[in-house]
């Protein structure tokens, strides 16, 4: 856009009104009233200029202080991207650390589950060595189950076979088993009078009787009976009851004459009669 100056726009509007020759052709009043409305006019147009200067030095310090507020601003974004870039690095920095950390504690982690491992694994082989002894030593200790055959036949001659070990305690363990898994079963009494002779073995004839007696109660009818009898009676007479011991012998030589137990009744009655000083009833 083209800018004339005061003096410029002054001319051309005297050309444009035609006021070269227009003094000479007014009168006096006139001419000095053309002149007047000519001054005012100059007046104005050179107001309307120097309004023009103000408003463009005006405007060029708008533009100066909006291009310092940009570059003030280029240099505040400038300053972000470098403190955003150092921060990134040291949170870069800091998250590498954090990983190297976990890796070591991962990895201590992993040796010391590795050891509890190694000390659970000692302490069952422990303690399974310490309950085979107590087993094999005749005290009753919970068996793992989970090495007891899940057959029944089998089961049962685990029993039959640690008794002839003389592993008296496995015997009742393996026993009490088997009632439980095998209630039902038809060798359940035979099963009952293993767990009485392992007392008897052990010379445990208070338990012994305990456990015969059970027989007794629960499989009146039994073959076994006859050997039951004989047990009960054998415990009695080493507990010093010979009273009851005879009783049980009487009842085995009347009611299971037949019985190959009433010729050892027959001779753990000798036995008493000669060792009346073992007797305390």
């Amino acid at each position: 856009m083209r800018i004339y100056s005061a003096s410029m726009l002054f001319i051309w509007l005297v050309a444009a009104l035609g006021l070269n020759g227009c003094f000479f052709f007014t009168s006096r009043d006139d001419g000095e009233r053309l002149k007047q409305e000519v001054q005012h006019l100059q007046d104005r147009l050179t107001k309307l200029e120097n309004d023009s200067g103000a408003n463009r030095h005006e405007l060029e310090e708008m533009i100066a202080r909006a291009q310092q507020q940009v570059e003030n601003m280029d240099e505040t974004l400038s300053k972000a991207t470098r403190v955003l870039a150092r921060n990134s690095a040291d949170f870069g920095a800091e998250m590498e650390e954090m990983k190297n950390d976990l890796i070591s504690s991962k990895g201590a982690s992993a040796e010391i589950m590795h050891e509890l491992e190694e000390m659970r694994k000692a302490l069952e082989a422990n303690e399974k060595r310490v309950v085979e002894f107590a087993l094999a030593a005749g005290l009753d200790m919970p068996i793992d189950e989970a090495m007891v055959p899940k057959e029944a036949i089998d089961h049962f001659n685990m029993i039959k076979d640690s008794m002839s070990k003389g592993r008296y305690g496995e015997v009742r363990s393996l026993a009490k088993v088997y009632q439980d898994r095998y209630p039902r079963a038809n060798n359940l009494d035979e099963v009952q009078l293993l767990i009485g002779q392992s007392y008897v073995a052990q010379k445990r004839y208070a338990k012994a009787l305990g456990a015969l007696r059970r027989f007794a109660d629960l499989y009146p009818k039994s073959e076994h009976m006859p050997e039951v009898l004989y047990e009960m009676a054998n415990s009695f007479y080493m507990l010093g009851d010979c009273t009851d011991a005879r009783i049980l012998v009487d009842t085995i030589q009347t009611r299971f004459k037949s019985s190959s137990f009433a010729s050892k009744a027959a001779k753990l009655k000798e036995t008493m009669d000669g060792a009346s000083a073992k007797c305390t009833s």
